[in-house]
């Protein structure tokens, strides 16, 4: 329904999905970033030179937990398009009711607008056209892919620290926060 509160047709519960790969992402990013902190150590190897292969790796797992989201993306478009369509035209009438009633044709009425029950049914048919609108037509839940790219980045850190003293990393972050 375009006026799910959840804004997404009623189906919004599957944007917490990919959060079921996180774990996977973390067992993965973990081993890979054990391999990158080894070639630090070990071989000498830099962590500029992981740049690359550190966002290859991100966008996979983004693209594997996310990615089959998109395929209601069609069917929410329509749903969207057809609801601002169908609760337009009814709030089109409902308006001009309320117009032609309270408004126009108000003379004598004024003590009885504000117990009238059109105006809290307008306020509250606004509501749900403002639902209707602010539909979106892809469900992911910005809390899911926020866990997928911590999954990601977490497993990082011990390879980071490999190359950079701790201390200038929390320093860095000290000057980014002010």
């Amino acid at each position: 329904m375009p006026t799910h509160p959840d804004q997404h047709a009623g189906i919004g519960f599957l944007g917490l999905s990919p959060m079921g790969i996180a774990p996977v992402a973390l067992a993965l990013a973990t081993v890979i970033g054990a391999s990158w902190r080894y070639q630090i150590l070990m071989q000498g190897a830099h962590l500029a030179g992981f740049k690359l292969e550190a966002a290859v790796l991100l966008a996979i797992v983004i693209i594997v937990a996310i990615g089959p989201l998109g395929f209601f993306v069609p069917k929410l478009s329509a749903v969207r398009r057809q609801g601002i369509l169908q609760y337009g035209t009814l709030g089109q009438l409902q308006s001009m009711d309320f117009h032609q009633k309270w408004v126009v044709h108000r003379q004598g009425h004024e003590e009885e607008f504000l117990a009238a029950p059109e105006v809290s049914t307008l306020t509250d048919y606004g509501s749900s056209y403002q639902n209707v609108e602010k539909m979106q037509p892809f469900p992911v839940d910005k809390g899911a892919f926020l866990s997928l790219a911590l999954a990601v980045a977490l497993p990082m850190f011990p390879a980071v620290l490999a190359e950079v003293l701790l201390a200038e990393v929390l320093k860095g972050l000290l000057e980014a926060v002010k």
